[in-house]
């Protein structure tokens, strides 16, 4: 059973079915999914079921049940990924609850240092790398979630290398949402503990790093990066190149249909680049809310208000629950694939089931002392 749930944890976190499409042949990306899928099922009839994630569930049953009121387009394509869904859900349920801190951290580790092969032997001239991961941003969450894991692990020599790895490889990324996260995450982590501070000095050194790989080992041909040089040696900050494609522009062009249909919203697909015929909203919140209207809205918002509330009650003593928490709450503000990217959605399951486990070994007094 051991080996069953690595090769389904390397398939999902590895990004395996959408990195074969890119990387080796795009006829093997649908395979990969189904047979993903498929080992999902065998693995969850195959060990002893626990409590679902009744979170998720009603959340999936809001989500696709109203939107599907209001969807036009191919019932059949509508259909597969709701099945999806519910299988993610449902068996991989039983994934998250034997996957422990240690393991999760491997896999997000890999996952990061995908970047690093990208960078070295597939340059392009797009200059941001993304690895297994096709998408510089969502490489960057894998970073930025690695990142935050850390804070969990009790071996202060593998946090470091961890730390230093997931930043390396953020930074590559030349995602904003992952440096914005990181700093956040590195001044809340201060409040664990004042020597937490020596996390910039690291930082330091990567630049460094990462200036020694411009200079000696691949260029790094993107705008952010050269922006980044001048930060560092006090050039002149082209700030129109670093606030362009702002994601509160994207945002923006979909408010009027919210508030057109409130309630029921404008159907499943329409705010990723569907039915409305201007681009994805590149924002989960605004993607429920304006396909399936303000009730899923309302349960979505609440099930990471209860993730954001429950990790703080045990912030010292599982502080990577609220890191990861945090990345992944700011993450679906520029990101619209939870419900179709089985690591964004297993990574919420994750951290709820974590924060469920731990929170019963704590004293509710710890959240006035917290």
């Amino acid at each position: 059973m051991k080996i069953l749930k690595h090769i389904i944890l390397a398939l999902i976190f590895f990004n395996l079915p959408s990195a074969a499409f890119k990387f080796i042949s795009s006829g093997l990306s649908s395979p990969l999914s189904y047979f993903t899928l498929f080992l999902l099922l065998i693995y969850y009839f195959l060990v002893k079921k626990g409590k679902l994630n009744f979170w998720l569930i009603l959340i999936g049953i809001g989500y696709y049940l109203i939107s599907a009121f209001q969807y036009t387009g191919d019932l059949v394509y509508l259909l597969t990924h709701i099945i999806k869904f519910f299988i993610v859900v449902i068996c991989g349920q039983e994934l998250v609850k034997r996957t422990n801190v240690n393991e999760f951290f491997v896999y997000l580790l890999i996952g990061s240092l995908s970047v690093l092969v990208h960078a070295l032997f597939f340059t392009g001239d797009y200059g941001r790398f993304s690895g297994f991961y096709i998408n510089p941003n969502i490489a960057g969450f894998i970073c930025i979630s690695g990142y935050g894991l850390t804070y969990g692990l009790k071996d202060g020599k593998l946090k470091l290398i961890g730390q230093f790895i997931f930043t390396l490889m953020g930074l590559l990324t030349f995602s904003r949402t992952f440096i914005a996260l990181w700093l956040l995450i590195n001044l809340l982590s201060v409040y664990l503990n004042v020597r937490n501070l020596r996390i910039f000095g690291l930082g330091f050194l990567i630049l460094t790093t990462l200036f020694y790989i411009d200079e000696a080992v691949v260029k790094l041909e993107n705008p952010r990066f050269k922006q980044l040089k001048a930060i560092v040696t006090n050039e002149r900050v082209n700030r129109t190149q670093i606030l362009e494609d702002a994601r509160t522009e994207t945002w923006a062009g979909f408010y009027r249909y919210i508030s057109e249909k409130p309630f029921f919203g404008n159907g499943y697909g329409s705010f990723q680049g569907g039915g409305l015929k201007i681009g994805g909203a590149h924002n989960t919140y605004l993607l429920v809310f304006g396909e399936a209207g303000i009730l899923p809205f309302i349960l979505f918002s609440a099930f990471f208000a209860y993730l954001f509330f429950q990790s703080i009650s045990i912030f010292k003593r599982n502080p990577n629950l609220l890191l990861q928490t945090i990345a992944l709450s700011v993450f679906l503000l520029a990101n619209h694939n939870f419900f179709n990217f089985f690591y964004i959605t297993l990574t919420a399951m994750w951290i709820h089931h974590q924060i469920e486990i731990n929170k019963r070994k704590v004293p509710k007094t710890v959240l006035e002392n917290a």
